[in-house]
């Protein structure tokens, strides 16, 4: 691998840092580094031999890349594939979020969905994070990583930033992964390094300064504002926590970190705002740049501002979820569930935004039957007893292509189809045949043969 660095990359750095650019080089000469991060609720001790990632509890850096593709527990949702410098997100929020508190989290950019589950994995059960995209075709990238980690107190919006000014103060923390140049990935990227350019990292401050004014709006009094980043470059960087810190009534939070990580702690030129780098010939890491902000001003939410509308709770769906705090709704033909404690703040948002997932989606609602949902399979909560399969890999992987598989069904009925444990998906033994209901989009498309 020979990554060769944009000579005009170096223009753009701060020359306050004094970067090593022939270090910065060679560490692009080097494989990118692969990494994931494990689901604490859906546990397994796959990665349990792999060295830790020291900035993330569940982050594991992998001495190989496996095949992703062929491997049940990743399609069950039992890890996410991560870059490892982008999980130092959760050393930063435990230093100056108290997690034991119920909060409401905005991610404001969050397609694929990474730093939408880690926050997921760090939350408490009662509180809530949106997980916004403002492409409409990225959302269904984001609400198919949401449902593979499964989670309920996770919710999926597509809503343009300035539309969250409908929701003044409602959000305790923030979190702007700006749509940025992408300097910091050229290692994971290396093609992308014979097309980027200055002008694309001034388009992208600008953009990410619209993003900023759009949303502030939306975080309460005390809140949380945090900004980050996987380009090297100081415009979009540094310059944009002057940006933030002179626009904003905002204090900048100092992150503790071990200095055997290798991050380096930077100031802003101007109001000497905090943030943090990652360089790739100092951290086990690609490129990336996080900072922290207090907001100031503004006020705080109040709950009895909402008006709550009565909905019949009266359906009974004990058969799959085994959790009374659950308000279980219709919407359609479907019935959905939802937190009781979040049935109050469904009332207010969904008259102001556009809510694509909410909760978990249990399944059509049929006179004699409920016809499951992908969803609800990959539930943390679901609680099928009624017949369960549980395939070895073969089969397994035959299952998640929609093909043909061995199995010793005899009975009639719904069965949740499990790999050592973890759910799958569903299929319907209807004597004659078995009904594959993995969903069609989400299908193991590849032909090449499964990994010896």
């Amino acid at each position: 691998m020979n990554t060769k660095l944009p000579v005009s990359l170096k223009l753009t750095l701060p020359e306050s840092l004094h970067i090593d650019w022939q270090a910065l080089e060679d560490a692009h000469a080097l494989p990118p580094i692969n990494s994931v991060r494990m689901n604490p609720k859906k546990r397994t001790a796959q990665f349990d031999q792999e060295a830790m990632i020291p900035w993330c509890k569940q982050g594991r850096y992998l001495h190989t890349r496996p095949s992703f593709t062929f491997d049940p527990l990743f399609h069950a949702g039992t890890y996410y594939v991560q870059e490892a410098s982008s999980m130092f997100l959760e050393t930063a929020l435990m230093q100056h979020i108290d997690f034991n508190v119920n909060l409401k989290v905005l991610d404001l950019c969050a397609s694929p969905g990474g730093k939408s589950t880690h926050i997921a994995s760090l939350l408490n059960e009662q509180s809530l994070l949106i997980s916004n995209e403002v492409i409409g075709t990225r959302v269904n990238m984001l609400c198919e990583n949401m449902t593979k980690w499964g989670y309920d107190n996770t919710w999926v919006t597509n809503n343009d930033p300035i539309q969250f000014k409908k929701v003044p103060s409602f959000f305790d923390m923030m979190l702007v992964d700006a749509p940025c140049s992408g300097s910091g990935l050229f290692r994971k990227m290396p093609d992308y390094c014979q097309t980027w350019n200055p002008e694309l990292v001034n388009l992208c401050a600008q953009r990410q300064k619209r993003i900023l004014n759009d949303a502030y709006d939306a975080l309460a009094k005390n809140g949380l504002l945090v900004y980050m980043t996987c380009s090297l470059s100081q415009d979009e960087n540094e310059d944009m926590l002057d940006y933030i810190m002179q626009t904003f009534d905002v204090t900048t939070c100092k992150i503790q970190i071990d200095e055997t990580w290798g991050i380096m702690e930077t100031q802003s030129e101007k109001m000497h705002a905090f943030g943090y780098r990652f360089f790739p010939h100092l951290v086990k890491g690609e490129g990336f740049f996080l900072a922290l902000f207090q907001k100031n001003d503004g006020a705080t939410f109040a709950m009895a501002d909402i008006k709550s509308h009565k909905v019949k709770k009266n359906f009974d769906v004990s058969k799959y979820i085994n959790d009374a705090k659950m308000f279980v709704m219709p919407q359609h033909e479907n019935l959905i569930a939802i937190q009781e404690i979040h049935k109050h703040y469904l009332d207010y948002l969904q008259t102001k935004l556009k809510i694509v997932k909410k909760g978990i989606l249990i399944g059509k609602l049929l006179p004699k039957e409920i016809i499951p949902t992908h969803e609800l399979a990959l539930y943390e909560k679901c609680v099928f007893n009624d017949h369960i399969i549980d395939l070895d890999l073969k089969n397994a992987i035959a299952y998640l292509k929609k093909e043909t598989f061995e199995h010793s069904m005899i009975a009639k009925g719904w069965y949740l189809v499990t790999f050592e444990g973890f759910a799958l998906g569903w299929l319907k033994n209807i004597g004659n045949r078995i009904n594959n209901y993995y969903p069609s989009n989400d299908r193991i498309l590849s032909k090449n043969p499964l990994p010896s």
